[in-house]
This record gives C-alpha cells, structure tokens and sequence, in this order.
C-alpha cells in the first residue's frame, strides 16, 4: 500500500495513552497523526518521578516509547497544534488542523542551547514554579522532549516581555515582515553557529487531514487549588503533589533534592492532605489516583532519607488496583504515619517558615496541632482545558465534569456517540498509568477495525 493510498488514524493528545495508541495504529500498517497542543509528546507521564506500584523510573519508561513514535515510519507528529474543524465524509473524517509557530525551523533546530545561554530573560516555568524552577523564552519544553528543539514563547514573540528586559519587541518592523533580524539574540546566537534555526517571522500553518478515525487522548490535569488554601501561594512550603513529584526529580529544578521552597533546607517532617479541594466547593468526584500517588511519595522519600517523618492525613484510603493495597502497607512499615482526620487550619511560624496544623483527629475526637517543615496538597485530577471546544468541534457529549462521554460503557466501552470517534486514558476520566495504556490499546484496535 502506497502512502497515497494507506488509511489514517488521528490521535488528539501526546500522553502516554496517546503514544500508545498511535504505535498499536501504526504498528497494524496505518498512518497515524500523534497531534498534542504542546510543542512535546509525552503529557504529564514524561514530568513524573516515578511510576506506582512498583517505582519504576517514569522517563525510563515513557522516553523508549516517544523516541520510537519520533522514528516511526508510519507516525507523524503534529505539536503544538489544534483540531478547529471536522466533518464526517462518505465514512471518513476531514480534519482542519492549526498548528502554531514554534518560530523555530524543525530541521535545522539540535537543541544545542546556544540560544537559550544568549536569551536575557528568565521566567517562572509553568509547572515548577513553585519550587524555583525557572526557564528562558527561549527553551525546550523539557530535557527528553520529542520533538528535542527548542521553541519561542510566544509572549517573546509578540514583544509583550519587553518591559522584563526581552530583546524582542522594540523593532519598527514586524517579525513577519522581516528576514534579515539583527535585534534578537536568539537569532544571531543560532546564526552563529551556522544552523539559522531560529525564525521570529514564522507564521501559523493550516493543515488539512483525511482519517479514517479519531482516537481522544486528552488526559488529565492536576486540579487548581485557590490562593490560600491551606496556605498555598501564601507559605513558601506549602506546595501541591506535582511539585513535590517535580521536586523529587532528578530532572527538575531540585536536581532530586527534597529541599524546602523557602530556604533550600532539606526538609526532615512533611505532612500530606488528601483530598486537597474537594468538597462542597470543590471536585464532587474521587481522583482513584491520589492516595497512591501520597504513599509513592512518602516511600521514596523514605529512600531518601529513613529519618525524614511523613504523616499523611485522610478521610478515605483508596486502594482499587493490582498491588495498591500491599503498596500502601509498605509506607505504613516504613513509619508513614496515617492519620484519620482533615485539617481545618494551616498556620506559618514567619521566622522558621515552619507550618503549624490544626485537625480533629477522628479516632479519638481530639482537636490537635503539629508542626511540620513542608506541606504537600493532594488536589486530585480534572479534565484538560480543551475539552470543551474539542466537543464541540467534534461534535460528541461532556459528562457534568467536563470528560468525554461514552455512548454506552458496558456494551460499547470507549466509543463515542459518534462513529468512528474514541476515547482513551484521561479522556474518560481518573486514571492511572497502566489504565490509560490498556485503554489505549484497546481503543487503538477499534479504531483501525472501524467499518
């Protein structure tokens, strides 16, 4: 079968479960479009420190599997990109497709860092900065990004970081009107080592797609806590547990360091509250993921160091999956303490930066206090901001928190009131690494057995 002639599968978000997919589509002989909003594949899974149960290296994983999607003979991936426009055809799909400038040129661009050491300004990065993590306008998204290149923050590009000390924005001529840039550092930095990779006039591109099927891996995000909450953006040590997962990261801004915000101190009594933000304000629904994540967190740092306390508070310990159980009893023989109870009351001693807790604890109804050295929040999972407007361009239903719907789950699992149309991983909901990827897999097989 010629490329011309061979039948498409589009994939709409890069994450484990979107990788999945695509390499079950392309590996039956189908062409598959891995298409992500990001300029990387490989969602939240590729920032992890580690995989529960068993605490295998969550890079060492995932990066295999990206690298092999990159090399693929019959999967094109489209970053930074979004669906805008679909219409079903004679049993087909076309898909108009935007993806975004990176202002980068995809073939000359090794990510040899040159720009980025010449860019003037540093940013707070959107995930660790929390914890100190900090990038340039210029960067990569991550160190294991695929595709590996950097890419312009768009806020550079349209001169809105000019009053932060960016060299972009003060020119007379547009970037897009304009070839020969002699103002920009990124630009001349790249020129001087002869690669010409760096390209502020790039423009947007539309693409126009033929497929057979339309596979939603959109994934999950981990859910905003308001300013506050339990001191959150207002004590330095009290952080959320992707920060915390960041921080024991040997590729995050920590270098793997269990250190407090405030100080750079390593921290010798941390607490965790579960359940962070759900309530009567909050998620109406279970996370499935978060207490395991908690006893991942508080094992490893066990490994780090055995002398380190951890106390984790919680209402309700959920152990569903294969190992869950025995994983959570681990931390528990490893001297986590677990505390039956929630925390109504955080408070910050201004001299140490240490956090005082109120709770009632539950076994005895004692009103008690504690004092630890950092805080972690488990805030639970929500569904991708894109969710919405991917619906409606494709034209299939939300459930009332905001993931994909399905048609019929028991008879019909992972296929959509739309034909042709499937769901997978965090599309659908809470989940976990391993059931994202059977889903995936799944729904991989029923996208290339469409009729």
């Amino acid at each position: 079968m010629s490329e011309a002639e061979k039948e498409s599968v589009l994939i709409v978000g890069g994450g484990i479960a979107g990788i999945t997919a695509a390499l079950n589509v392309a590996d039956y002989g189908y062409k598959a479009y891995l298409l992500d909003d990001t300029p990387s594949i490989g969602g939240l899974m590729a920032r992890l420190d580690k995989t529960f149960p068993t605490n295998d290296c969550s890079i060492c994983i995932e990066a295999p599997k990206m690298y092999e999607v990159k090399s693929h003979e019959n999967i094109e991936i489209v970053a930074n990109a979004d669906v805008r426009k679909v219409e079903a055809v004679d049993g087909h799909f076309k898909v108009r497709v935007l993806k975004r400038a990176i202002f980068i040129d995809e073939e000359k661009c090794n990510a040899c860092g040159k720009c980025v050491e010449k860019c003037p300004v540093t940013i707070p990065d959107e995930l660790d900065a929390r914890i100190g993590g900090t990038r340039k306008l210029i960067s990569v998204p991550f160190p294991q990004a695929v595709p590996n290149m950097n890419y312009v923050n768009i806020l550079c590009r349209t001169g809105k970081m000019r009053d932060k000390g960016a060299c972009v924005g003060g020119c007379v001529v547009d970037c897009s009107q304009c070839r020969e840039c002699g103002v920009a550092m990124c630009v001349k930095a790249c020129r001087d080592e002869g690669k010409g990779a760096v390209m502020l006039w790039q423009k947007d591109q539309w693409l126009d797609l033929k497929v057979k099927s339309i596979i939603v891996a959109t994934g999950v995000k981990t859910a905003p806590l308001e300013k506050g909450t339990w001191g959150l953006d207002v004590y330095p040590n009290v952080i959320d547990y992707m920060n915390f997962e960041r921080t024991m990261n040997s590729g995050g801004p920590t270098l793997g360091e269990i250190v407090r915000p405030s100080d750079g101190h390593h921290a010798h009594k941390i607490a965790w509250i579960q359940c962070a933000g759900r309530g009567e304000k909050g998620l109406n629904y279970c996370s499935k993921v978060c207490c395991m994540v908690a006893a991942k967190q508080t094992i490893i740092t066990k490994e780090h160091d055995p002398n380190v306390e951890c106390a984790v508070f919680y209402n309700n310990q959920t152990c569903y999956g294969k190992g869950f159980d025995e994983f959570y009893k681990k931390a528990s023989s490893l001297g986590v303490r677990y505390i039956v109870g929630k925390p109504f009351d955080v408070t910050e001693d201004p001299e140490t930066h240490n956090l005082t807790i109120r709770y009632e604890d539950e076994s005895t109804g004692e009103i008690k206090e504690e004092e630890f050295e950092m805080l972690v929040l488990s805030t639970g999972l929500v569904p991708n901001e894109r969710n919405e407007r991917l619906a409606k361009v494709l034209k299939i239903e939300l459930d009332h928190n905001g993931f994909f719907k399905e048609a019929e789950p028991l008879s019909k699992p992972l296929e959509t009131a739309v034909p042709g149309i499937y769901l997978a991983g965090g599309a659908t909901g809470p989940i976990d690494i391993s059931e994202s990827v059977a889903q995936a897999t799944a729904a991989g097989m029923k996208a290339v057995s469409k009729r």
